[in-house]
């Protein structure tokens, strides 16, 4: 090892390397310093934060991710990654149903000290509005027809009722709910089928239950007697005119289900006249069936369920 050391010590005289190797060691070192002090910069897609959103308020839209951009030293750079930075929305001054500038800002932490950082947008637009319930009716999507000599009964949806909860101004536009639409064509029997209900256009809606079964009759109508009614117009405004698509409707009935002579005594059709328009327009206005005797027998369908009205006022 001695003798290594003397050959080196030696070779090093003769030569006159240690200059050169110091040359060589200064060099590596400013080089790893100068690589350490060069900039650089990475960017993160990160979704904003919401931060002090009451319990009672929701907010409209769907929070998009935003565009950062940081940039300093390699060495600062390289410590970083996606869960250091964390962008957050202070909604705890909310501006209540309408729409409202408010500031994305980014959540300090020790390694962003030495760091620069761009936001691509520093303020987003958002709707809060109030949280509200309702109970609407649920109406069943059905589309197709049965097999060939047979005939569709009114569909019954269990529970009739559902629960919607959500932003208020959604929630006043809700009369009803729909269901996905179910296929029945060249059926043959009656179904049971259980179904979602259909919320795709509407943001930030909840419904329970969010299902409901269907039952959809269907019988030969060989097992049906019809009865055509007129349809008459109760609660008429005063200074309206209505003029019926339909005049008429056909209601049938199970056989098996009556002894009694089907006349127009059995039962009354009518429209709902009872309406607020002051313009002329036309209406889709649901035909209503009522008995009007005690003898015991069932509707199994009528056709139209609806007819439309064509509403004009009469010159003052």
């Amino acid at each position: 090892m001695i003798s290594f050391l003397d050959k080196m010590k030696t070779i090093t005289k003769q030569y006159d390397l240690l200059p050169k190797l110091l040359s060589i060691l200064l060099a590596v070192i400013l080089w790893a310093n100068l690589q350490n002090n060069q900039i650089d910069e990475i960017t993160y897609h990160i979704f904003p934060e919401i931060k002090n959103l009451p319990q009672n308020l929701v907010i409209l839209e769907d929070i998009q991710k935003t565009k950062i951009t940081l940039r300093g030293k390699k060495e600062y750079i390289k410590s970083l990654n996606i869960s250091n930075i964390k962008l957050f929305i202070d909604v705890s001054r909310p501006v209540i149903g309408k729409k409202h500038e408010y500031l994305i800002r980014i959540q300090y932490n020790e390694l962003l000290s030495n760091i620069e950082y761009f936001l691509e947008k520093e303020k987003i637009n958002l709707t809060i509005c109030k949280i509200k319930n309702k109970i609407v009716p649920v109406e069943p999507v059905i589309f197709g027809e049965p097999s060939s000599q047979y005939k569709k009964g009114i569909v019954i949806a269990e529970p009739q009722l559902v629960q919607i909860s959500g932003p208020d101004i959604t929630i006043d536009t809700i009369k009803s709910l729909k269901t996905y639409p179910l296929n029945i064509d060249n059926e043959s029997q009656t179904l049971h089928v259980q179904v979602h209900i259909n919320i795709k256009e509407y943001p930030k809606l909840y419904v329970s239950p969010d299902t409901v079964r269907l039952t959809i009759p269907i019988v030969p109508v060989t097992n049906l007697a019809s009865l055509t009614l007129p349809i008459e117009i109760r609660n008429r405004q005063n200074g309206i005119n209505y003029v019926l698509k339909n005049k008429n409707v056909v209601v049938y009935i199970k056989k098996s289900l009556t002894n009694v002579e089907l006349n127009e005594n059995l039962l009354v059709a009518y429209i709902n006249g009872a309406i607020n328009t002051y313009e002329q327009e036309t209406l889709n206005l649901p035909i209503i069936i009522e008995k009007r005797t005690k003898v015991p027998f069932e509707i199994f369908t009528y056709e139209p369920l609806e007819t439309e009205v064509y509403i004009t006022h009469e010159e003052q």
